[in-house]
């Protein structure tokens, strides 16, 4: 049985960095921490999709801060959650089928191994019990929860306003999270701030069904400068399956804005560095050092020193020194008698997506074969046994051979 640790100076990083909120307040938090009991606490994870990102990285990482501390972390897969999915504030979520939610999550201890012990993490399935409430267990349930509360979620608000529809099942949503917390009789629930609503129905419930109080820590969402969260529904993610190339670039080509939150909230990096760089930045130093030491810390996180340094190696020879990547995708077409032209190269390669935005990137002048520069749309190539080197923009390349 592992010692819980009652070290005040980790407690007080645990419930800070990267913490927007612990209710009902940061202070009852602390002292049970501080009183060397033992807690139970939880994540839920909805497999939705066979790629976890670095939104779900940010609590898995609390998740682990709390098990070094010597506490019981479970890690929720929510398969019977995920058939339904939590409401959008666009539309009602596309159900999956239980075969696809298991088929999902098949590959999600691999993903998550490099940031939390999976051999000491206890693994749940909320199918478990939620598929086993009757009819009536529901109604007792939401007898402890009212209609307004359900409509007072801004996602529903911002639905009605726009004259979209509402499902009678969405509202089971947020219930169903809150018999998780009250089947596996927890101390604490974890999740991103977006999940706030879910995670105090959890309070709610298991106020009134247990007498128990049940914390709730929120942690801080990664967003652009517009507020829009870094996610799958946003199209913007880093998965935690992106080689170490893409996930270095993507950070790359992060706002400037970015930096420090994302410091902040997905690194270790000690406090005084964020404040040094703090500082600097608004010297007006430049933020590519900072923006490249942060890519550097999320793939060494994720993926391992090696596949860090890798990754840097390969960015400061495409960006900085204007060199080619180390690994080029190689695409194999059929010619037409030993002959092809510009149009159908880029968009056999895959470069492009048709033949009038090949046109517009030659207008450009963002086209290059065999690092020549591509001025006429008209010209016809011999495909040789050695291929043709593409290029698109700075960074994008493709080694044509033939099939």
């Amino acid at each position: 049985m592992s010692k819980v640790t009652t070290d005040e100076k980790k407690i007080d990083e645990l419930l800070n960095r990267g913490v927007e909120n612990v209710y009902p307040d940061k202070e009852s938090l602390k002292k049970l921490l501080l009183s060397g009991k033992k807690i139970k606490l939880y994540c839920g994870y909805d497999p939705n999709s066979p790629t976890l990102h670095i939104g779900h990285g940010i609590t898995i990482r609390k998740l682990a801060k709390f098990l070094e501390l010597g506490h019981e972390v479970i890690f929720l897969f929510g398969d019977f959650t995920g058939q339904i999915g939590d409401p959008d504030k666009l539309s009602v979520r596309e159900e999956i089928t239980h075969e696809q939610v298991l088929e999902n999550l098949k590959g999600w201890k691999k993903q998550i191994k490099n940031i939390i012990d999976i051999d000491k993490v206890v693994f749940k399935f909320n199918s478990q019990w939620l598929s086993q409430l009757t009819f009536k267990d529901l109604i007792e349930a939401a007898r402890h929860f009212t209609g307004q509360q359900m409509m007072d979620r801004d996602m529903f608000k911002e639905r009605i306003k726009e004259g979209r529809p509402i499902y009678l099942h969405e509202f089971f949503y947020p219930l169903m999270q809150a018999y998780d917390s009250v089947a596996m009789d927890v101390d604490l629930e974890i999740g991103g701030n977006d999940q706030m609503f879910n995670m105090l129905a959890g309070r709610t419930l298991m106020k009134a069904m247990k007498n128990k109080e049940k914390l709730v820590l929120t942690t801080k969402l990664l967003a652009d400068p517009t507020g829009k969260k870094m996610g799958k529904s946003e199209g913007n993610m880093i998965t935690l399956m992106d080689t170490p190339e893409d996930m270095y670039g993507k950070v790359m080509s992060w706002p400037d804005e970015m930096i420090l939150p994302a410091f902040e909230i997905l690194t270790d990096v000690p406090e005084d560095m964020l404040s040094e760089a703090e500082k600097k930045l608004r010297e007006g130093v430049n933020p590519r050092d900072y923006k490249m030491q942060l890519a550097f810390e999320v793939v060494n996180i994720y993926l391992g020193t090696a596949a860090a340094e890798a990754a840097q190696e390969n960015f400061k020879r495409v960006f900085q020194d204007k060199q080619k990547p180390l690994e080029i995708k190689e695409v194999r077409i059929k010619d037409k008698d030993g002959k092809l032209g510009v149009l159908d190269l880029f968009v056999s390669s895959g470069l492009a997506k048709s033949n009038s935005e090949v046109r517009r990137l030659i207008s450009e002048k963002a086209i290059r074969i065999n690092d020549e520069l591509v001025t006429d749309e008209n010209i016809i190539l011999d495909l040789p046994v050695d291929g043709l080197l593409l290029q698109r923009g700075k960074k994008l390349f493709a080694r044509i051979f033939k099939s």
